[in-house]
């Protein structure tokens, strides 16, 4: 099964890595205040299992895909 297909391995209250892709990123960078590439963050919720919301961020479409993230070790 392919990474993008899957459930989101993290939790609330996980720190993690923001690692765009470019993709990600092109959607991102219009944001009013855009996440900064390899910023920690925790996040404080995770919408329909695959979208994460870190703290102090609200996303307009509801959150960034799991796979924009890594989780700091």
């Amino acid at each position: 099964m392919d990474a993008a297909q899957k459930s989101c391995p993290f939790k609330v209250g996980d720190t993690v890595i923001y690692r765009p892709s470019e993709r990600g990123w092109g959607y991102e960078v219009m944001s009013a205040e855009p996440l900064v590439p390899g910023g920690e963050y925790v996040i404080s919720q995770i919408h329909e299992g695959v979208y994460v919301v870190v703290q102090g961020y609200t996303h307009p479409g509801g959150g960034l895909y799991w796979t924009e993230f890594e989780l700091k070790q």
